[in-house]
């Protein structure tokens, strides 16, 4: 199904620990037990991640200032783009956070692909296959000029985007993009 996805039309809704709050922008099937879902979580205080067994997940950081996480036990300091992934079983908490910010998360169901966020630059025009997420700029994509956080889902086949800017391209099954 081809379509835009407006992060500010998308209902807020909380982590499954109850300790923050999510925009889910994709999901397959689209009801029920998700085997892949790609959303934006607000990180507004020190907290846990949501235990999510079964599930493989991939983390870009979406703000402009570092992001730290305890990822069983040890320390990563995710800076504006970069990514870290890790299990649905594995002890993640947001430490240090002083200013509240976001991250884009593409959690896949273990056994139905590897979940990858590719972040690339727009400059003129881009065929996307899958998920892309515009992350900055000026971009125009099937439905018109798209904001920072607003999706493209283009499946089955693929859109074109326009303008210049940053974009994630969200991937699955064997890195390719999620269709």
């Amino acid at each position: 199904m081809t379509g835009t996805v407006r992060f500010a039309d998308v209902p807020r809704s909380r982590w499954a620990n109850g300790l923050g709050e999510t925009v889910e922008l994709w999901r397959t099937p689209a009801a029920g037990p998700f085997d892949a879902r790609l959303s934006i979580a607000t990180i507004g205080s020190d907290a846990p991640f949501s235990s999510l067994p079964g599930v493989d997940r991939v983390l870009l950081s979406l703000s402009p200032h570092p992001l730290t996480l305890d990822v069983d036990g040890g320390r990563t300091v995710l800076e504006q783009f970069d990514t870290v992934p890790f299990t649905g079983e594995a002890a993640v908490r947001a430490v240090g956070v002083t200013t509240p910010g976001y991250d884009l998360n593409l959690m896949v169901r273990r056994g139905r692909g590897t979940p990858s966020l590719t972040v690339v630059s727009l400059d003129g025009d881009l065929e996307v296959h899958g998920v892309a997420v515009v992350l900055d700029g000026t971009v125009t994509g099937p439905d018109g000029p798209l904001a920072p956080f607003d999706a493209v889902v283009a499946a089955p086949g693929p859109v074109s985007l326009t303008g210049r800017g940053r974009i994630a391209l969200a991937g699955g099954a064997a890195g390719a993009a999620i269709e």
